[in-house]
Order: structure tokens, then sequence, then C-alpha cells
């Protein structure tokens, strides 16, 4: 055996990693994007949602363009020309630039909080990926912050502006009384266009009065199921069967006058034409929009609760149901004159 001793020796000190932890790729714009945008399609997001990104990232990269921001690689984009960006859409931006039917720079200058901030996500989600994937070493949105929003007053139609809406659809014509039918529904139900365009009948629950909506139509995903009044199911069983006479091979309710489905532009012009013919739409919007929130506000007024109405709308909180509840100076009066405290009491006492 052995009397020497094993000696361990000191490794030789090493300052510096042979790779860098905090190298990036270099990765052009272009493809990055296509990169960013393939993996959120492989993610299951709606197509409204690709669509969203896809226009944020062609309106910011031709602003980079055309301010001759020399940008080849999508980490060279630094957190200066984001707050640029974000400082000309507040107060440079034509309103309806490249818009189909809109003049741009007719309608001024500086897009609204809500647009700018939807722009805002869209490019920290990007960002956010690409950071991830280690093609930027830190995002140039991460203290950018989403401007502050006023809360506007979302108005609702007044029962005459209903009432002077329905009236203007001629319903001795199938688009008249599809587009009447179409009215009711939205007024009863809350639904959104394309919840609404969406429906079959097999969507719809005889027994129970009540249509069913599948998660693939709904905004947040999840199955939901909206009751219908009575009426409302009597006229979507006539205009069923003035379908099945004409289209028989039509699944959608909603259809075109040559039997196509509807498509959510189409129907919106069709409400902005009855605003128009009625003059309604120089007080407010007619849009499906304004009907949702005209059926919130009277749910609530004729006595129903907050969590139903969450339910009904599809809302995952009940603090997006709150802005969608909001009364008018008189709504206040009436409902303070019905349920004062000191009027009350003073009947009790009585």
């Amino acid at each position: 055996m052995s009397d020497e001793r094993v000696i361990k020796r000191r490794r030789s000190r090493v300052d510096e990693r042979s790779t860098p932890v905090n190298s990036v790729q270099n990765i052009g714009v272009t493809d990055a994007w296509a990169y960013f945008i393939t993996a959120k399609v492989g993610e299951g997001i709606r197509k409204r949602t690709q669509e969203d990104y896809s226009s944020t990232w062609r309106y910011f990269t031709e602003w980079l363009i055309e301010v001759d921001y020399k940008v080849k690689y999508v980490s060279d984009i630094t957190p200066s020309m984001c707050r640029e960006y974000i400082r000309y859409l507040t107060e440079d931006a034509p309103r309806y630039k490249n818009h189909k039917y809109m003049q741009a720079g007719k309608f001024g200058k500086g897009l609204s909080s809500a647009t700018i901030n939807m722009r805002i996500r869209a490019l920290k989600v990007a960002f956010n990926f690409w950071k991830a994937d280690n093609m930027v070493r830190t995002s140039p949105m991460d203290n950018v912050r989403c401007q502050k929003d006023d809360v506007d007053k979302i108005e609702s139609f007044t029962d005459e502006q209903i009432q002077a809406m329905l009236n203007a659809c001629d319903q001795r014509t199938y688009v008249g009384f599809r587009d009447y039918v179409f009215q009711i529904c939205l007024l009863d139900t809350g639904m959104r266009m394309n919840e609404l365009l969406s429906i079959t009948l097999e969507s719809v629950d005889l027994k129970s009065r009540s249509i069913h909506l599948g998660a693939e139509f709904n905004k947040n995903r999840r199955y939901r199921i909206v009751p219908i009044s009575p009426e409302t199911l009597k006229l979507l069983l006539e205009i069923v069967d003035e379908n099945k006479q004409h289209f028989p091979h039509a699944k959608r309710i909603f259809l075109s006058c040559y039997g196509e489905e509807v498509r959510d532009t189409q129907m919106n012009k069709r409400l902005k034409y009855y605003g128009d013919m009625t003059g309604v739409g120089k007080e407010i919007r007619s849009t499906a929009h304004t009907w949702r929130h005209t059926f919130a506000r009277n749910f609530i007024l004729n006595g129903g609760d907050p969590y139903t109405l969450m339910r009904i709308l599809g809302h995952s909180s009940i603090h997006m149901t709150r802005r969608y509840v909001q009364m008018t100076d008189g709504d206040m009066q009436v409902k303070h004159l019905q349920h004062s405290p000191l009027r009350n009491i003073k009947k009790k006492l009585r």
C-alpha cells in the first residue's frame, strides 16, 4: 500500500463562458413575424385575433419604414422606437388611414386610447414570445404601459328608437323580415353579432326556449345557453319555415336573399341602413353592440340581477358586465323614487 496521498489539483479559474448566455439569434423582421404567427395559429388563436396581430405588426413596420429606421433584425427594435411609435399613434396618426371607404385625414389625427392599447398589447405579446425564444435579449415593450382610457358613457336605444328601427323593416320582403327577426333577437338576448349569425335550427332548443351556442362561436370559447322569449321563438321558427321554402339545403337561420350565409359586415350595413333611414343613426350608433347594451340596461331596469346578466352575456367577470349596465339620469331618478329608504320608512309609519 502506497503512503503517498492523493492531492486534488485546483482547476484553472474561468472568468467567461465559451457560449455567452445572453446571445440572441439574428432573425429578420419578416421571418420573426412568420415564426410568431405560425406558433400562435398552432396554439389555436381565433382567426380574428390572428388578423388583429397581423394588422398591428403591418402598421408598425410600415411606420418604421416611413420614419427611416434601419431595422434589419427584430432584435434591432429599441424601446425608444416603440415609445416614439406610441406617441405617433396618439398625436399624428391619421384616423381611418388606408380605409376602404373612409378618407384619411378627414376625421382628424390621433387614434383612440382603445385602439392604441390594442396595438400595445399585441406588440407586447409578440416581443415576449421572441424573448422567450431567444430572438431578442429583452422586450422593448417591457416598460410601455397601456394608456389610461376614460370610461365613456355607453349609450343604448330608447324605447322610441327601438320602435322606429323595428318599424323600418319591410316585413313583406324576405330581407326585411329577416332584419326584423334579427333585431328582435338582439333585443331579447343581447347576443354578439357573430354569435347570432352562427345559429342553426339545431341551436334552438324548443322545450327550454333557449339558444345553445357552441364554444367555437363564443368570444371566450365557453359553451353558453341563452334564454329566449316565446315571441322570439315563434319568429325564429317562422323564418326557418321561410328558409325551407326558398333555400331547403341551407343550415344557418339568417341568410342573404340568395340563400348564402350573412357576414357580420353585411349585417352591420343593414343596421346602419335602418339607423340612417329613421334618423336614429344621427343620435346614436345603430350597431349590434348598441343593441347588446340596450338589452343589458333594460334587463337590470326590469328587475334582473347582474350575475344572471353576466351569464347571459357570456362575460367572464362581473366587472365587464358592470360596464354594460350604465343607467341614464332618468333611470336613477326612477329607481331612487322606488327604493328610497326614506320613502319606504314613511310608508311603513303611515
